[in-house]
């Protein structure tokens, strides 16, 4: 594969995950992993995405050999921590979390300072069995409103999705969707702009940022409707 055609890959690859299609962001990286089975970009990026797509034990795999490859780092750290969340573990979770927190990256100034708050509220759960207990009942409701969404019992979702929210404090996805839904199919951008921004302020989310532009542009042009 030329550089031209994998890097090709890679940004078709990322526009696809940034737009949420999950599984076309698949397909463009599988085709880099075929030329560069061990890069950084290809173990990074199918484990985030195939993380998202709710395949955890095959994330992990991605994870963990990267972190064989190159050694232990905030991102590897913080990507593990996220997975164990996800799936239950508490106490590796928090392992992870108190690693990645001590990261140069994660300290003021560092590249990743912005997620440093959110992971701080992980830590907190996963140090409270209880809260903890309550953060996978958020997940079960989480999977319940995605199969009201599914069946288009939209309102009933988006109180699901924040009846979730209201459990886990670090759950934006929750927040993220619920606002997708009013927004792509109620059609009322102005409810849900402040749970985009909500989202925003704890994922700094690049998907995330997308909606809130896409929710203000929408929201512009109801305005000059008037």
């Amino acid at each position: 594969m030329n550089k031209l055609y994998a890097s090709m890959c890679e940004r078709f690859g990322l526009n696809a995950y940034v737009a949420g299609n999950y599984k076309k962001a698949e397909g463009w990286f599988r085709k880099l992993e075929q030329s560069e089975p061990t890069s950084i970009r290809v173990l990074r990026n199918l484990g985030v995405i195939l993380l998202a797509e709710g395949r955890a034990e095959e994330a992990e795999r991605y994870f963990l050999r990267e972190e064989k490859l190159y050694g232990a780092s905030f991102y590897r750290h913080s990507a593990l921590a996220d997975l164990a969340y996800a799936t239950g573990k508490r106490k590796e979770a928090a392992r992870r979390y108190r690693l990645a927190l001590k990261e140069p990256e994660c300290a003021e100034g560092g590249s990743a300072h912005h997620m440093r708050g959110l992971m701080e509220k992980r830590l907190a759960i996963c140090e409270d069995e209880k809260r903890y207990a309550d953060s996978r009942r958020a997940m079960e409701l989480f999977r319940q409103a995605e199969a009201l969404r599914e069946d288009g019992a939209h309102q009933k979702a988006i109180d699901t999705f924040l009846e979730s929210f209201a459990l886990d404090e670090t759950n934006w996805p929750a927040l993220n969707n619920a606002a997708s839904i009013y927004m792509n199919v109620l059609k009322l951008p102005a409810e849900a702009e402040p749970l985009f921004s909500q989202a925003f302020e704890l994922s700094h989310s690049i998907q995330v940022a997308r909606n809130v532009e896409l929710c203000q542009q929408a929201i512009g042009r109801a305005q000059k409707k008037k």
